[in-house]
């Protein structure tokens, strides 16, 4: 186990996808925490202190302050607290007393000490910060803006993966330039310096989780950023729920304990379920007659956006059964994205034979956009007329016959199912409607 994490930990830095698929199959949350906490003592030594010291911990002049009887004792076996004129109350003196203060950073000012904190608990603790409030909050974002299901599925089905992948990518976003903080130390490494590398730091860690959310849950590439992006401020909250479970023993251990730890459970429970599935699968396909196996694992890889592996193993199904309608439709999907309009055609005319109607039907909207692509006018408007009695409201469909049409001169026609197209866009149930707007974009467009 701590091998092969570790070759994944390095795999991270020249190929992320396959890395972070790799995490999802065989990443572990207790080598993961080990190696973030780690890296991060490492981090806050050799980088945030100087941090720390030059912006967020600056000692301000003495400054005059009232204390109460019981403190002036403290404050006057201090060198630097210096007593003053006594006013007239005899319970309070005034007392001259240093105060430390933040500065502004650079760029930002005093706002991103909103968000941001260089004190060394923040980061000692970053294992807890990343499994209570960054994984759930970056699925909470992700659920919002992306048809991965309600966020308590989601929570619940990809916590565990996604928690492995952020451990994984913290620490080694983080450790390179801790080293590059230790090396420069001899040459008195300056604040400025200190805070470019930490900048650099978190935006690897956040090109690296851009890369988990779409192995993960198969995020498209804008989405995914924007949610690293708002996710950020979940880390501003660490100083909250941190105190109350210093300030709140009781509460945390009677109320909230049991039920985080009851969440966990199921959530690693559901972690390994997927593990295993895909072990499982990956057994299956020892038998060199199983080509479901193969298909399996081949939508696995698609979700997680590794098209090339996906596609070596809808071959190989089409190999071993030549007649797979599901393999040879998914290769007749690629085929026509990538030009190949004939070979396209054929694995259609597979599917065809064995279901007229597979998958709803949309096999005559593959075939009709390879028509479509291969300026086969008459074949095109057949094939998507025949879509279009069976799904007459589906964007894809419409935009594709509007097309057709528009290409053979029938531009009234054509205007109408644009059209239709822009309006089956907008009564899309929410959780497809991000799925199917670029065809009413398109067809805006056309308009």
């Amino acid at each position: 186990m701590v091998i092969e994490n570790t070759k994944l930990l390095f795999k991270l830095y020249y190929n992320p996808l396959a890395a972070m698929s790799g995490l999802i199959d065989k990443g572990n949350w207790f080598y993961g925490v080990i190696l973030a906490t780690a890296v991060a003592l490492l981090f806050s030594f050799s980088v945030t202190s100087h941090i720390h010291e030059a912006f967020e911990a600056v000692p301000l002049a003495p400054q005059k302050m009232r204390l109460p009887q019981s403190q002036r004792a403290s404050y006057q076996m201090q060198a630097q607290a210096q007593p003053q004129t006594p006013d007239d109350d005899d319970d309070e003196q005034t007392y001259s007393v240093p105060r430390p203060q933040r500065l502004p950073l650079p760029l930002i000012g005093n706002s991103g000490w909103w968000v941001f904190s260089f004190r060394a608990i923040s980061l000692i603790t970053i294992a807890l910060s990343l499994a209570v409030l960054y994984v759930p909050g970056t699925i909470l974002v992700l659920a919002l803006l992306e048809r991965i299901g309600s966020f308590t599925i989601a929570l619940r089905r990809d916590y565990g993966a996604m928690l492995s992948c952020a451990l994984m990518a913290w620490a080694a976003s983080h450790l390179p330039f801790a080293l590059a903080g230790l090396a420069i130390a001899p040459l008195q490494l300056s604040a400025n310096v200190a805070l470019l590398l930490w900048a650099l730091s978190n935006l690897y860690f956040g090109a690296l989780m851009i890369c988990a959310l779409r192995t993960v849950c198969g995020a498209s590439l804008s989405n995914a950023a924007i949610t690293i992006g708002i996710s950020w401020v979940t880390f501003a909250l660490d100083s909250v729920v941190f105190s109350i479970a210093t300030f709140s023993p009781f509460m945390t251990i009677i109320w909230i304990a049991p039920l985080a730890l009851g969440a966990l459970a199921g959530m690693r429970a559901a972690h390994a379920q997927r593990q295993s599935f895909l072990r499982h699968l990956e057994a299956c396909t020892i038998n060199e007659h199983d080509a479901e196996a193969q298909y399996q694992l081949g939508v696995i890889y698609q979700q997680r956006r590794q098209d090339a592996e996906a596609l070596k193993h809808f071959k190989r199904a089409v190999e071993i059964d030549p007649k797979e309608p599901d393999a040879n439709f998914q290769l007749g999907v690629v085929d026509r994205k990538e030009g190949r309009l004939q070979a396209a055609l054929n694995h259609f005319s597979i599917v065809l034979a064995q279901d007229d109607k597979y998958r709803q039907s949309e096999v005559w909207r593959e075939i009709g956009a390879t028509y479509l692509a291969a300026e086969m006018f008459e074949e095109a408007k057949a094939a998507l007329g025949k879509y279009h009695e069976r799904r007459p409201y589906d964007p894809e469909g419409l935009y594709h016959f509007a097309e057709t049409l528009s290409k053979m001169g029938e531009a009234d026609r054509a205007g109408e199912l644009y059209r239709q197209c822009i309006e089956a866009v907008k009564t899309m149930p929410y959780y497809r409607r991000n799925e199917v707007s670029k065809w009413g974009k398109l067809a805006q467009g056309k308009l």
